[in-house]
């Protein structure tokens, strides 16, 4: 099902959804044609929410983070059919994996049917995975014509570390640059890691993934959400972080907000004090 999402900016950094309108595939696909072709920017910032997450509370978090980042292209959710449960965390499991093939088809729609010129995509725990799997399934080179994908941010990824840095092998010239955000404060990982038994991407510590074709940046520092899992959109460091690198496509060499640390010789990036 394809939406289209109204909402109003609030003083108090609240978003109120004010209408929810279903379209069909062709209505929406004219709608978001006409925004891109008659807007100031032919962008599109792409989210994709996490665990236990429901319809509104994407919907919320995907116009907050556009204002919030300023973003003048379009923004768009993907919402894959989280229980918005915490204690149906594995029904969220099998509903993501479920979700993977309308969302590579839900992406190629948005390259190649809309008009727009760069995307840009941010992932939020759980659907890391249908980000990750996706972009190392697709096929290299990227079909053309169609828009470039830029930033792909992977917001405390809930997925085995180790399978990340093998599907981060297929990555090369997928995207313009890929950015992870860790900490190790993060309550909704570490439970994760009880269940599963192995690391998770989104951790940071003695797991923190550090691999060449991604830019790390541990959060852990300036962490301060309930459970330290939503800090991408919660923290006003990392969302200076996000704009200097979705506006500006910013490397972290020059985001004034970072520091270079080395991990068994690659390097990665912490929050300054």
């Amino acid at each position: 099902m394809l939406w289209k999402l109204q909402f109003r900016e609030s003083p108090e950094k609240h978003v109120l959804v004010l209408q929810i309108e279903p379209l069909s595939f062709t209505a929406f696909k004219a709608r978001a044609q006409n925004l891109l072709t008659h807007g100031s920017s032919k962008e599109v910032l792409l989210f994709v929410h996490g665990y236990n997450v429901g319809f509104s509370e994407a919907l919320s978090r995907t116009a907050q983070i556009a204002y919030d980042l300023k973003f003048e292209g379009l923004p768009v959710l993907y919402s894959w059919p989280s229980a918005g449960s915490t204690p149906k965390y594995l029904v969220d499991e099998t509903n993501v994996t479920w979700s993977r093939p309308r969302f590579a088809q839900f992406l190629s729609l948005l390259r190649e049917n809309l008009g727009a010129e760069t995307i840009h995509i941010i992932a939020h725990s759980m659907g890391n995975r249908l980000v990750t799997e996706t972009l190392s399934s697709l096929t290299q080179p990227l079909p053309v014509p169609g828009a470039c994908i830029r930033q792909v941010v992977f917001a405390a990824p809930d997925i085995d570390a180790a399978t990340f840095k093998d599907l981060v092998e297929a990555f090369h010239h997928k995207a313009e640059r890929f950015t992870l955000y860790a900490s190790s404060k993060d309550k909704a990982l570490k439970a994760s890691k009880l269940i599963h038994r192995y690391a998770r991407a989104g951790e940071s510590g003695p797991a923190l993934v550090v691999v060449d074709s991604v830019d790390t940046v541990d959060a852990t520092s300036v962490d301060t959400s309930l459970l330290g899992h939503s800090y991408y959109g919660d923290n006003r460091s990392v969302l200076a972080d996000l704009f200097q690198l979705i506006q500006r496509g910013s490397p972290p060499e020059d985001r004034f907000s970072l520091v270079q640390q080395q991990k068994y010789g690659a390097r990665y990036w912490l929050f300054r004090p």
